[in-house]
């Protein structure tokens, strides 16, 4: 096994693992605070500072708690951990907030949307029912007042049936080439008298059966109206009832996981487990739980990567001493070897004057 090239990997996965935790925090603050902030480049700024910022202090932390030069006061010291705790607790607020919008009551809405249009529906069928009946009573009562009238015209109209027929009976009694005798002018004046009376007691009644209807109209129109607006306010209580419902103990509100986790606990541990409790147990879970795996990730690759730069550096200090040292060697070469020459030309000038003298 080609150890130094599995070591390599094991860095490279581990860097990855911090880069995906710190991406997954970062997304998480970033959406938290874009419901906090009107500027959404100023929440995205934000958080990417303090995530940056996080991930910077861990390094720095490790790389100077390492270091055996005392670079590393007690003040700074101090203030790294409050600002890495308070990283931490921002993590975790964040978290809380996230998670709790989207695992408290996910279906909230949904099974609030359906309470609603039942309530509409039903509101809309009984308004169908109560316009159906008032229309059945109008036309109920309507039919009561023809039949009313209808029975005492013919009560009425029986009798002028019966004068009428005495009354033709009586014009074939001729007598002397006259029928209209005592009997014929008597049945004729019934006959007159039945039909005033019939037609009195119907216009008597159709002006009775008048009143009646408009009487019955308003008072139908009334109880109509009152009971529409009954039912209109009934609805809109219920409504008003549903918006401001919390569902706390309904099921149906719940993620499914969430049903099933609570109904688990009651029934292994005999403790129910509310859906509020999950999501704050969960959140935290899941907050600590990206806060150690990122700390870990960029600690350990820190860990491994300072004695390496530790040996870079020294082979480059080393280095750079070696060139100043070979630079230095050649500074006096090239030094001795000019005064080397100038010795030189100082001798054969010497040499050459002393000869033009001789000559």
């Amino acid at each position: 096994m080609n150890l130094p090239g599995f070591f390599r990997l094991g860095w490279i996965v581990q860097l990855l693992v911090g880069v995906a935790l710190f991406s997954v925090s970062f997304f998480i603050e970033n959406a938290v605070l874009q419901a906090f902030f009107a500027a959404p480049l100023l929440a995205l700024a934000l958080a990417a500072a303090l995530e940056l910022g996080k991930a910077a202090a861990i390094v720095w932390h490790r790389y100077l708690s390492l270091s055996t030069g005392g670079g590393y006061p007690w003040a700074t010291r101090f203030f790294s951990t409050l600002f890495r705790f308070g990283l931490l607790v921002m993590s975790v607020v964040c978290s809380l907030l996230y998670f709790g919008v989207q695992l408290d009551r996910p279906n909230l809405e949904a099974v609030r949307s359906s309470e609603l249009a039942t309530v509409d529906r039903e509101l809309q069928e009984r308004l169908r029912r109560l316009d159906a009946e008032q229309e059945d009573r109008g036309e109920s009562d309507e039919t009561r007042r023809r039949t009313q009238y209808t029975d005492t015209r013919q009560v009425y109209q029986r009798q002028v049936d019966e004068l009428e027929t005495l009354l033709r009976a009586e014009m074939d009694n001729v007598v002397g080439g006259v029928f209209k005798g005592p009997r014929y002018t008597e049945l004729q004046d019934r006959l007159t008298e039945a039909r005033a009376a019939r037609d009195t007691a119907l216009s008597s009644l159709s002006a009775h059966q008048s009143r009646e209807a408009a009487e019955q109209s308003s008072r139908l129109s009334r109880e109509y109206t009152d009971l529409r607006r009954a039912l209109i306010a009934e609805a809109e209580a219920r409504s008003a009832a549903v918006r401001a419902a919390t569902y706390d103990t309904d099921d149906r509100v719940n993620d499914p996981l969430v049903v099933a986790l609570m109904r688990m606990s009651a029934d292994v541990i005999d403790h129910q487990v509310t859906p509020p409790q999950f999501v704050f147990i969960f959140s935290l879970f899941i907050s600590l739980l990206m806060e150690i795996g990122t700390l870990l990730a960029f600690d350990t690759v820190t860990l491994i990567l300072i004695p390496v730069l530790e040996a870079r550096h020294r082979e480059q200090m080393i280095n750079e001493a070696l060139q100043a040292e070979i630079c230095g060697k050649a500074k006096r070469h090239r030094a001795a070897m000019e005064r080397v020459h100038k010795n030189a030309e100082r001798a054969f000038e010497q040499a050459t004057a002393e000869a033009r003298l001789a000559a």
